[in-house]
Order: structure tokens, then sequence, then C-alpha cells
């Protein structure tokens, strides 16, 4: 696709009523290849691919000719018919834009519905009919190749930016005026955005914010597919970069470019030493400006800040600038302009007005916008006589011809920003100076020596006033209107030019004859001061003298690099230039030879920054050649003096904290280079543990340990990962303290170590955190009065002690991990309880459970069942469960009402359990009291660490009934009979 095609819409979907036709149409068709011989199945016939419909002969044998008849709509008796002789494979491929009979242009198409039948090959072959009454797509759509796509503003008021996109209305079809299309942008197949289609298939415009916020990753060019039912309905849908003429300059027009976002740029012309580049460009109407590039083959890459890649243009693969596009107009007799429909919305706001071979080329003040006719009409401005245009456009500069055929008076066609016809202007500059260096040639011949001051102004005049002369006479003779137009400013300067090298011809020839010497007395020397590089931008002294080295003369002031300084006697003379302390080289000049360039070297101010977050590298060592040397300042930067005779010079950017650098820098005013240093870096890996027992989330502050790292860089907190290991981290080399940052008020000691990050091997940080908490005098106390309460309840008094003291195991579990908390200061790490609330609750839920199994022990059948087994042996058995610390530090900050469901469905299922076993026993009592005391604790218990210890004491009482039918010595006492 050339730079200028443009894309067009998808067709929308049909509608329910059409739909539910359609399917109709489709079962009445099935139904009847069971009754009808030579009816096949329509599934999968038609198909769409760009502008063909795919037709599938497949279950036709030897098929000679296709035919697709439009029943609907009826009217335009629309059909195409193929030659199947020649398909591919067992496909036909029919162009939709070329029927057989009927007009597709102007009919709505989006939805048609066809008959599809097929001649086989042979004079007594019977038709086949593939499909009767199929609702298959029909319309196309073609970009136009020739104009240009553009962005503008929306057609109704407050409206978004739109794409305006020409269409080529011979290939575009079957959609009526105003009718919008669908669209896939990002190539995902699926319709995201919607386009209207104007005219006969003549333009189509889409929103622009909608365009943006759907198109994809991929934004090199914009794909435009046109999506229909059947599949897409346009052959070539990219839009793709373009350099164009716009205003005095090249710029790069994009689709995709959005106003108020920044890009990155590098452009280069090919071949060319021109460049430029910019960090934060803006764009306007999809255009990024290029003014100081020339219209040639162009290297460009355009990216935003993240990345995304919008031009990629090598030297090997350039961008082409083609010139601006061509178009035709017809000027009618009011001075109305009427173009093609396509390019209707075009903003014009200029023209340049070329007159052919009658000559001359003018500024028109033509603005406006091109109507939804084509037409535009020029305020106060007389084109007759006008045979071309270059219009200033929202799509460039554009080239209209206003006679068919018309190129040889085609206003700059191929040139940036031209302002008429070339020859004419060539024509009107150069026979002046051509008249002015004739006069000189003609003087030299019969000078032998160099004229004097007197002499040059003299000629100078004659050259003036012929060369005026030569001006009137192209104007008198030759088909050029010139004045009155702005062709009179060049002639003008054709004629100063000419009136000035008259007497510079006779003077350079008259210098060269041997033995010819100035003329006496003063002369003037033209002296440039440089960097090097460019002209000396700031205030320099130029000082001259005689060769006996002896200033005896006032310097001249010399701003902008440039000055003819008057000496004052003839002969040779020496001059120099001063700025500050710094002196240029010293240059001999005289009447035959007075032109002086002095060269001022300059310093070079260097910065050098991180290249991670580009602060600046302080005491970076600086060294190169002609022994440049140096050291940055806090600021990063450092200031270098020039190398003797060059204006740049390779140097070396060391560190110790950083890789070597090599840059090249040139010394010239203002330079100021950045050299960005990447850091030398090293891995550290580590691990935390609490009273050496590995534990997660443990948090770990890295803090930076050495005089460069804690300048530079901040703290980084992390936390270990579940096994107390710190997953490996790329640091800068240097020294660094690794802590732990648990709070000593949550019963935690402070510990760091020390280590070193090399650029070899990895370092391993090892912290372990102690945990200072303790039990205090009160809550051992209440421990040993809590043992003590639970031996009670299994001494009976000349009862069997075992089933109560199976029982108090559980709460000797509870004091056991009460005991043990001091030893637990792991399991509290990232844990919001606090170790002090955690043993309250615990003591206090193993009092309540104390109280119940001392009530649930004593009650009547119970205390008799005990006293029948008073002559049973004496059993050790206790509950095999534990009271798990974790489990409870996990249900603390758990949802307190889940628990309590939790034991309720627990209790549920334990009284099931009794109720099984009731049979098998005698007394089932113990289970039975205990099992309603455990569920009482819970529904008794308030909320708080105390409510959540007690609900998870109640699931392990629960446990502990269901594991008493499981001991024998327990089973066996069950088994008494109590009399």
């Amino acid at each position: 696709m050339s730079p200028h095609e443009s894309p067009a819409g998808a067709a929308s979907e049909s509608s329910r009523r059409a739909a539910i036709v359609a399917v109709s149409l489709v079962l009445v068709g099935l139904v009847a290849v069971g009754f009808a011989p030579g009816v096949a199945s329509a599934d999968d016939t038609l198909e769409r691919d760009g502008t063909d419909l795919v037709v599938n002969v497949s279950e036709v044998e030897d098929p000679e000719t296709v035919t697709v008849a439009v029943t609907d709509p009826a009217d335009p008796e629309i059909s195409y018919e193929a030659n199947a002789t020649r398909s591919d494979g067992n496909t036909v491929r029919i162009d939709v834009t070329d029927p057989a009979s009927g007009s597709v242009n102007g009919t709505d198409l989006r939805d048609a519905t066809v008959t599809v039948t097929v001649d086989p090959s042979g004079d007594n072959a019977t038709a086949v009919q593939l499909t009767n009454g199929t609702s298959v797509p029909l319309h196309a759509v073609a970009f136009a190749d020739d104009r240009p796509a553009w962005i503008g503003e929306g057609e109704a008021e407050n409206a978004s930016d739109t794409l305006y996109v020409p269409l080529d209305a011979a290939g575009t079809v079957g959609v009526p005026d105003g009718d919008t299309v669908d669209i896939d942008v990002d190539g995902s197949e699926t319709a995201n955005v919607t386009g209207t289609v104007h005219g006969d298939g003549e333009q189509l415009t889409v929103d622009r914010d909608e365009l943006l916020s759907e198109v994809g990753d991929s934004r090199e060019t914009l794909d435009l597919r046109v999506l229909s039912s059947a599949g897409p309905v346009v052959d070539e849908p990219e839009i793709e970069p373009e350099l164009r003429s716009r205003g005095d300059g090249l710029a790069l027009w994009h689709p995709l470019f959005a106003s108020g976002e920044t890009y990155t740029v590098d452009a280069s012309t090919v071949g060319e030493d021109a460049r430029y580049t910019a960090t934060a460009a803006e764009t306007d109407e999809g255009y990024l400006e290029l003014s100081r590039l020339s219209a040639n083959d162009t290297a460009i890459r355009v990216s935003t800040a993240d990345g995304t890649t919008l031009a990629n243009y090598t030297d090997d693969d350039p961008i082409t600038y083609s010139g601006p596009p061509e178009v035709d107009a017809e000027l009618s007799d009011d001075g109305t302009l009427r173009f093609d429909r396509s390019l209707a919305g075009l903003a014009v706001d200029g023209a340049v007005v070329g007159a052919g071979d009658e000559g001359g080329s003018t500024y028109a003040d033509i603005e406006g916008e091109i109507g939804s006719e084509g037409r535009l009409t020029p305020e106060e401005t007389d084109l007759s006589g006008a045979k071309t245009l270059l219009l200033s456009t929202a799509a460039g500069d554009v080239a209209a011809s206003l006679e068919s055929g018309g190129g040889s008076g085609s206003a700059a066609a191929g040139s940036v920003g031209a302002i008429g016809g070339i020859l004419p202007i060539l024509a009107v500059l150069l026979v002046p100076i051509v008249v002015g260096l004739g006069l000189g040639g003609i003087i030299s011949q019969f000078q032998n020596d160099v004229p004097d001051i007197v002499s040059k102004l003299i000629l100078g005049g004659v050259g003036l006033a012929l060369a005026l002369l030569a001006l009137l006479a192209v104007h008198a003779l030759a088909p050029i209107t010139i004045l009155g137009t702005a062709l009179q400013w060049v002639g003008l300067v054709g004629v100063v030019i000419g009136a000035a090298v008259t007497p510079v011809v006779p003077t350079v020839v008259a210098s060269r004859k041997p033995g010819v010497v100035a003329a006496s007395g003063p002369f003037a020397a033209k002296v440039t001061v440089t960097d090097g590089s460019d002209l000396f931008r700031g205030d320099v002294s130029v000082h001259y003298r005689k060769p006996d080295g002896r200033d005896r003369y006032d310097p001249v002031s010399v701003r902008g690099g440039r000055e003819t300084i008057q000496l004052p006697g003839t002969g040779t003379w020496e001059v120099y230039a001063r700025h500050g302390s710094a002196r240029s080289n010293v240059q001999t000049v005289d009447a035959n030879d007075p032109a002086a360039t002095l060269t001022i070297p300059v310093e070079a101010t260097l910065t050098v920054v991180d290249a991670v977050d580009g602060e600046p590298v302080a005491d970076a060592t600086i060294s190169g050649e002609a022994g440049i040397s140096g050291t940055t300042d806090r600021n990063g930067a450092v200031t270098l003096d020039p190398p003797e005779d060059a204006t740049d010079a390779e140097i070396e950017v060391s560190h110790d904290r950083y890789a070597d650098a090599t840059e090249r820098v040139r010394f010239r005013q203002n330079a100021s280079p950045t050299v960005e240093l990447d850091r030398r870096t090293g891995r550290l890996r580590g691990s935390a543990t609490v009273d050496g027992t590995a534990v997660g989330a443990v948090p770990i502050r890295i803090v930076p340990d050495d005089e460069f790292l804690s300048d530079r860089f901040e703290v980084e907190t992390v936390s270990t990962n579940a096994d107390g290991t710190l997953e490996e981290r790329t640091l800068p080399i240097g020294q660094y303290r690794v802590e732990t940052t648990l709070a000593d008020g949550d019963g935690y000691e402070k510990t760091e170590t020390t280590v070193t990050v090399r650029e070899s091997g990895t370092a391993r940080a090892e912290v372990d955190a102690r945990f200072t908490w303790r039990l205090d005098a009160d809550r051992r106390d209440r421990i040993d009065r809590i043992r003590r309460d639970v031996r009670s309840v299994s001494e009976g008094g000349g009862r069997d002690g075992t089933i109560p003291r199976y029982y108090a195991s559980v709460v000797e579990s509870m004091l056991d991990v009460a005991e043990s908390v001091p030893d637990a200061g792991h399991e509290f790490v990232g844990r919001e309880a606090d170790p002090g609330d955690a043993v309250d609750g615990i003591l206090a839920a193993a009092e309540r459970t104390t109280d119940a199994i001392a009530e649930a022990m004593t009650t009547k059948r119970n205390v008799d069942l005990f006293a029948a087994c008073a002559d049973m042996p004496d059993a050790d058995v206790r509950w095999s469960g534990t009271f798990d610390l974790a489990e409870l530090l996990d249900r603390l900050e758990a949802d307190s009402g889940a628990q309590r469901r939790e034991v309720k469905q627990r209790y549920e299922a334990v009284d099931g359990l009794i109720e099984d076993r009731r049979g098998e026993l005698s007394e089932i009592a113990p289970a039975r009291e205990m099992q309603q005391r455990a569920w009482e604790l819970t529904r008794e218990a308030d909320r708080g660490p105390e409510a959540v210890a007690i609900g998870y004491t109640s699931l392990l009482l629960l446990d502990a009934v269901e594991e008493l039918f499981e001991h024998d010595a327990l089973r066996e006492r069950l088994t008494r009979t109590v009399f």
C-alpha cells in the first residue's frame, strides 16, 4: 500500500428481523434438499475475503459457471457470474465490485439475500442450487492510493478530532451515504471502533478518541480492518506514517500521534549531516515537525515514554519523501473550486497560485474548508489564468492542477514550502547577476592593477545600472510578470548581487596576475571567529598588530562570530581573538588575502550521572587524550580544558563503584555532554530466625553502611519467605547492615549483621532475633494454682479417677503450652497477637475447662460409676491430642463467629457418636456430661482472646470425648453396672 493509502470501515451486523428471515429461508432450503434433486447444502458455502465473495463448489461435480443472484434488495436486479473451470481448488472467487448486471453503488448490500446456482459442464447437466435465500454481506471497501488521509475537527459541535480517510469510490460498494461500519484496529478480528462512510463510497471518518483508546500495542502502522459477518471486506487496511511538506519544512504525519503526549525522536537525513533529536517532542493534528531536515530519504525512530514504537526507519530502510500529493480541481466560472468529494472536510489555510507558461507565481490568502460536495470558494481571490495551486492544508501541502493533464506549471510539486515556479524565479534572479559578472569580466581584460576603493565604487554603480536595465528587459520581453508581484523582490536581490560582483571580478583577476600588488592605503580584513565547530556566539575582542609583535592598536569588539575590520595601513598584519582568558591562534592578512579564521578553544562541562536513576556521580575520574584530566564535583560536573588543535577528544570516565565508560567529547560553546555510568553490582542472600527457628514474614532492613552508599541510596525494607529465607537481591557493591525490625515492645531484641557485597560471589546475611518476653510471677502462680485444681479433679476419695484424669490431661496440655510461650517467639512473628494476651487467654480457658471437667465428673451417675470401678486396676490413660499454639494464634485472627459454628457442628457430630455407642455400654454419662459442658463453655463465652481460647478448648474436649471410646481401659469402666 502506498504512503497515501487509507483504510475504510466494516459492515454493521444485520438486524434481528433480517436474521430471523435469513435463518427461516435456510431451513426451508435444507428441507427442500430432501425432496428436490439437484439442490445442495448451504453450510459453509459463502465466505468473504477482502473484495471477493468465496463460493464453495466442492459438492458439485465438474462445475462450469457460478451465478449469484441478489434477491433482497430486489430492485437493483444485481447478479454475479464467474467461470468455475478456473477455480482455485473447490472454491470460486467473485469480485463483489464488478457485477454481471445491476448497480452496486448506493445500494445497501451489507446483509444481502442471495441464491447461488452452479451449472456443471456438459450439454445435459442439471443446474445445482447451492443456496436459496442465504444472507451474505456483499459490500466492499477500498482505500484511495493517490489522496492523503488527515486529522481534523469532528462534524458535530464539541466533537473530538476525526480521522478522515479518502476512499476509492470504484472499489467501495454496498454502503449507503452516512451508514456506519465496524472496524477491527487491534488485530483481534472483532469490531472495536465504528466508522462512517460518506458520499457514494468516497470517504470514511473515524472518531480519533475511540481509535486511540482501542488500538493495540503495535502502533508502527494503523490497520483499519473493515469487518462483516462473513469475514473482512477490505484488501489492504494499512495506514503508514508519511513524510509531508507542511508550512516551511518537513514533518512526519502519523494517524496515531496523540495531542498532549510527548515523544522521543531521533531523525536524520540519509547521506547528509543533518539530525534532529528530542526527548519530549509534541505533535499537532498528527504532525511531528522535522524542520531541520531536508526533503530526502529519512531515518527516524519515534517512541513514547513507555517504549512503544510508532516509527522505526533506518538508513538501510528509510522513509521516503515523494513530494506533495497531486489532485485535480475544477475552476468554475464563478471562481468556485471543486475537488473530489473524498477531500470533503479538508481545511485549507493558504495557497501559491501558478500561472503556468504565462509566468509567475503569487501567494493567495485562500482559507476555508472543502464542503461535502467538494466545493471551496476562495474569498476575494481572483484565480483567473491560474493553472496550478500549491495548497497548505490539514493534509500537508497538496498540489492541485486546474487544467487536465497539467504538470509543467505545477507549483513546486517536488519541494518543501516552495513559493512559486522555479524557472521564473531563476530567470529573474540570475539575469542581473550574469550581467554584473559579464561587465566585470570585460573590465578585467583592460585592468592590470587591483582597483582602488574609488574605482570599485564606480564599477559597482555601473553594474547596478546595467543589472537594473536587464531586469526591466526581462519584464518587458519575457512572458513573466515581475513588477507588482513577489518576483520583483527576487529581481531586486539579483540586481544587488549583480552590482556587487561587478568590481569583484576585476579585483580577483588582477590580484592573480604576476607582479600585481594591492593598492596603497588601508584595507578591510574579514575576520571569522569560531569555537572550532561553529561561529563564536559570545563577545570577543579581535586584536591586530604588525608582525613585530607589539600591540599598538585598540582591539575591535566582535559579536556573532563575523566582523570586517578596517586596518590602518598596507602590508601584512597579524590578527588574533580573545574571550576572557582564552586566546585564539594568530593569523596573517594583507590586501591580497584579507580573510582570517580565528579559533578560540573553549572548555566543555561534562556531567557524570548514574545510568539507573540519573543522579550525579561525584569523585568520578576523567582522563583522556592530550593530558585531559579532572574529577567530578558533588553535582557530578567537571570542566575540561580542550586539547591543542582539537575540537573533540576521547575520554575515559572511571569510578570504583561503576563500570568504566568511554565517551567522545566535543569542545564547543555551551557544550554540556552527559555520561551515564552503569553500576557495579553484586548479589545478596540471607535468612532470618527467631531463637534459632526459621520463620517467615520477618521484616528485614537492608541499610547502606558505607559513606558512598549511605549518601546515595535509601534503606530498603523487605520480608523473608515462608521458610525464613531472603530472596536473592542485586545491589550496588559496598557494605550493608542487615537488621531485623521486630519491635522491642513486642518482646523482641533487635539484631543485625554487616555484609560486604562484591561483584564476584554472593554475600550472605544471617540474622537471629531473640524473643525476650517472659512469664511474670503472677502468671506462674496462676499456672501452679490451675495444676493443683487439675490434680484435685482426679483424686476421687475412694473412687476410680481414671476417666477424670483422662479429661484433665487436656488442661495439662494447655498449661504446658502456656509455659512454652517464652520459647515460641517465632510463632508471633507477623501476627497481631500479644504474647501476654495469648497466655492470659489460655489460662482463663484452662480455669473454665477445669471447672467444667469437675462439674461433669461429679454428677451422681458419674460418682456412682467411679465408685463401682474402685476395685479396677489403676490405668494412666491420657488424651492423645495437643493444644497447638500456632492454631490458637490463627484462630485469634479469624472470625470468632465461624469458630462458634464449628464447635456447634462438632458437638452434634459427637452427639451422634454417643448415641451409636449407647447400646454397647452400660453407662455413657462420662461422655455425655463432658460433651454438654464443652458446648456450654463456648455458648457462655463472650468475645476476645479468652473466648477464642475457650472455643478452641471446647473443640479439644469434644475430641477427647470422641477418643474416650477408643481406649480399652476407659471402655471397660463404661461397661460396669451401677446399682
